[in-house]
């Protein structure tokens, strides 16, 4: 006999450009974003654990973007040291 499962809706909000944005991958992978949602649910359920790293627009981590930063400063600020390149 089948098991019956209680369902229950969950509703969030995100910016119109995020959901465009994930809508397009969605379709890309042949998933409603309903479908591509409950994935990712269950597997951090399963898992125990959300494993996805947060990177800005760039691609880079927070940790990244701060050295970058940090560097660039450093360049306007006249506080970069020049190294010469030393080839062996």
């Amino acid at each position: 006999m089948a098991k019956t499962v209680e369902m229950s809706n969950f509703t969030f909000k995100m910016d119109k450009t995020t959901r465009e944005q994930f809508s397009s991958l969605c379709n890309e992978l042949g998933l409603t974003m309903s479908a591509a949602t409950l994935a990712l649910i269950k597997q951090a359920v399963r898992n125990q654990s959300m494993r996805f790293s947060l990177r800005d627009e760039n691609g880079f981590t927070l940790e990244e973007a701060a050295e970058l930063a940090r560097r660039i400063r450093e360049v306007q600020n006249n506080e970069a040291v020049r190294h010469d390149l030393m080839e062996t």
